[in-house]
C-alpha cells in the first residue's frame, strides 16, 4: 500500500468505459490502482463458486485488477473450518490466502464467533457453560493460530446484536450457553493469539443512526465499554446491505447516519470499515438506467466515508457480479457493480471516477493501512474534503489558473491565455454534458442541474480538472 498521497492528473481520452458509456477518464486506471493512491482498501468477496473452481476465468481477472482486499463468501467461517469437533478444515481458506499472497492483497477473516452457520455438534453444549467457553476458544486458537500473521484483519463477532430492540442477541448460542461475556471473551482470545490483527466487531443496519433506540447507538456504548475496560477492539464493520425502495426517500439506510458513527468511533480512536456492501432493488421490480444511475450515486456517497473520515479504511463490496449474488435469498437483485455478464454498471463508473477526483487532505498520516494502526485520530479535525456550492477543489496537476463557483456562475482567473478560455463539464459517471468558450473567464452553468460534477478548463498550455457541487 502506498503512503504517499500525489495527486493524480487526469489523462482525458474518449473511451468506452463501464457499462457501455462514454467516459473522459484515464481507461488504464483500476479501482484498485486509485484505492492505492489514495491509501485506502476496496475489494469484494471470493464468491463460495470461485473456491470449487465453478466461475468463468474472467471473474478472477477482473477480482484481481480491480480489488487490493479480499474476504471468503463462507470458506472461514466456524462450519466451513471445524465441521467436526476437533477436526479443522483449512484448504479453502489457505486458497484464499495463497491467492491473495500472489496478487498483493490483504485478507480480511470472516467470521469467528456467529450464531449462524455454527456446526451442529456444537449445539450438543449449549447448557454446559465451561465445555462451550472451550470450544469456542480452542477454535479461536487453532483458525487465528493457523493463519497468524496472513489474515490482516478478523471478524471476531458477528451479528450479536438483536434486530427488535437494542440489546444482544438472546437466541445465539453463544449467548444462551454463555452469556454475553463470550463476547469480550472473543476478543481477548483472538488478541492473545495474533497480536498484530486488527480485531472488528461486524453488524448490518449500523446505517440506521447512531441514537440510543438504534443498533449503531447500542454498539456505541458496547465499544466505549471495550475500550474503558482494555477490550482488544480495533474496527467496527459496517455490512450496509441497503436496499432501493423506488420510492421518493429511495434507499434505507443513510450514509450520512454511517458517517455520523464513523466520527463516533474516531472518539474512542477505534476504525470504521464497510465490510460487505450491496445496494439492492426488490426482485420483481423493473429497474431502469435511472435506477442504476442513482444507485451508483449511493455507491459513492458511502465511498466518500471511507475517503473522508480519517478512522475509516475499507470498502468491501459483497460480490462482484449480480448472477453470483447473495440478495435473491434476500427478494432482492442487481445490487453489485457488475452486471450478470461481468460488465461494470453505472455504480462502477461512479465508484471510479470518485476515486480520480478525491482530493485527499494535506495531513499525509491520513491512514497507514500497512500495518494496524494505533495512532491517535485528531477526529475534531475539520474536513476538509466536504463539498459547498460555492467553493472546489483541484485534484489536477498544478495550474497557472483557478476557478471559483458563485451561485450559477463558474468563474476562471489567473494566466488566462489570449484566445478563448473552454471549459467542458462531465457528469460523475464521466460522460460529457456541457461544453462552452469565452475570452473573460465568466461561464454560466444555469442550465446544469443540482448535484456533483468535474470541469476541465482548458487556456493556452493550462489545464485545471476540478470538482464541483451546483446547488
Amino acid at each position: 500500500m502506498k503512503k504517499t498521497h500525489a495527486l493524480a492528473g487526469l489523462v482525458f481520452s474518449m473511451t468506452l468505459l463501464g457499462a457501455g458509456l462514454t467516459n473522459a477518464f484515464a481507461a488504464d486506471e483500476t479501482l484498485r490502482s486509485l484505492a492505492e493512491k489514495n491509501n485506502i482498501y476496496i475489494g469484494a468477496i471470493l464468491n463460495s463458486q470461485w473456491f470449487s473452481g465453478g466461475l468463468p476465468g474472467n471473474y478472477e481477472q477482473i477480482h484481481k485488477q480491480q480489488f487490493n482486499i479480499v474476504v471468503a463468501e463462507n470458506e472461514m467461517k466456524f462450519d466451513a473450518t471445524e465441521p467436526q469437533e476437533g477436526r479443522f478444515s483449512y484448504g479453502n481458506g489457505d486458497k484464499m490466502v495463497k491467492y491473495a499472497k500472489a496478487n498483493g492483497m490483504r485478507v480480511r477473516g470472516h467470521a469467528l464467533a456467529w450464531h449462524s452457520q455454527v456446526p451442529n455438534w456444537v449445539n450438543n453444549y449449549r447448557n454446559d457453560k465451561q465445555k462451550l467457553l472451550k470450544v469456542l476458544k480452542n477454535h479461536i486458537e487453532n483458525v487465528v493460530g493457523h493463519w497468524k500473521g496472513q489474515v490482516a484483519e478478523w471478524d471476531v463477532v458477528n451479528e450479536a446484536i438483536s434486530n427488535n430492540e437494542p440489546q444482544w442477541r438472546t437466541g445465539s448460542v453463544w449467548y444462551q450457553g454463555i452469556g454475553p461475556e463470550f463476547i469480550d471473551s472473543a476478543f481477548v482470545w483472538t488478541h492473545a493469539v495474533d497480536p498484530d490483527a486488527e480485531l472488528c466487531y461486524n453488524d448490518y443496519n449500523l446505517e440506521q443512526g447512531v441514537n440510543p433506540k438504534a443498533k449503531a447507538g447500542f454498539l456505541l456504548q458496547q465499544v466505549k465499554r471495550w475500550v474503558a475496560n482494555g477490550i482488544p477492539i480495533h474496527c467496527v464493520g459496517s455490512q450496509t446491505h441497503v436496499e432501493d425502495t423506488t420510492t421518493d426517500k429511495h434507499f434505507i439506510g443513510s450514509p450520512d447516519s454511517l458517517r455520523s458513527l464513523a466520527k463516533e468511533l474516531a472518539k474512542l480512536n477505534v476504525k470504521l470499515k464497510i465490510t460487505e456492501l450491496d445496494i439492492g432493488f426488490k426482485s420483481g421490480v423493473n429497474v431502469s438506467k435511472h435506477d442504476l444511475e442513482r444507485q451508483g450515486q449511493t455507491f459513492r456517497q458511502y465511498l466518500d466515508i471511507i475517503l473522508e473520515e480519517p478512522n475509516a479504511d475499507t470498502y468491501l463490496i459483497w460480490g462482484v457480479s449480480d448472477k453470483w449474488s447473495w440478495l435473491g435469498g434476500l427478494n432482492r437483485q442487481k445490487g453489485l457493480i457488475y452486471d450478470d455478464n461481468l460488465k461494470p454498471k453505472p455504480a462502477f463508473d461512479s465508484i471510479l471516477v470518485r476515486l480520480q477526483t478525491f482530493e485527499p487532505p494535506q495531513d499525509t498520516s491520513k491512514k497507514d493501512t500497512t500495518v494496524k494502526d494505533s495512532t491517535v485520530k485528531d477526529s475534531t479535525a475539520k474536513d476538509s474534503t466536504k463539498d459547498s456550492s460555492d467553493a472546489i477543489r483541484p485534484f489536477a496537476m498544478p495550474s497557472s489558473i483557478s476557478m471559483h463557483v458563485a451561485g450559477r456562475t463558474l468563474f476562471v482567473t489567473g494566466a488566462l491565455s489570449t484566445k478563448s478560455t473552454k471549459i467542458e463539464v462531465f457528469d460523475m459517471q464521466g460522460r460529457p454534458i456541457f461544453s462552452t468558450e469565452n475570452s473573460k473567464g465568466v461561464f454560466d452553468l444555469s442550465s446544469i442541474s443540482e448535484g456533483f460534477y468535474v470541469v476541465r478548463v482548458k487556456s493556452g498550455m493550462s489545464n485545471l480538472i476540478q470538482r464541483i457541487a451546483i446547488k
